[in-house]
């Protein structure tokens, strides 16, 4: 199940997503997990980090997964959410980041 995304704009790599088993040690019993979701600081505002999280889930979705769970900073919710990410929890483990959960079908998204 774990896989990474590279994104590049001209060969070169400019943002990255994985999917992993867990990130969040205080909710051992969710997954899989998008983590390390970054795009650099220059390219920001392209839509990278989007298509990202969007190719992500359809890959997801087509290996069956019903569901993907992500945290991160609350800040971030606006952005998130617009994207088709669902708050499940705030204040969550040590850095008092926000769960999303995104759920799948054969599209990558519901």
């Amino acid at each position: 199940m774990p896989f990474a995304l590279v994104a590049e704009i001209d060969g070169r790599p400019c943002g990255n997503a994985l999917v992993i088993d867990n990130d969040e040690p205080a909710k051992p019993d969710l997954s899989p997990w998008l983590a390390a979701l970054w795009v650099d600081e220059a390219v920001r505002g392209r839509g990278i980090a989007g298509a990202l999280l969007d190719e992500a889930a359809r890959r997801c979705a087509a290996l069956d997964v019903p569901r993907l769970y992500l945290v991160s900073r609350p800040a971030l919710q606006d952005f998130y959410s617009a994207r088709g990410w669902r708050i499940v929890e705030r204040d969550v483990g040590a850095h008092a980041q926000t769960l999303y959960v995104r759920r799948m079908d054969r599209k990558g998204c519901a």
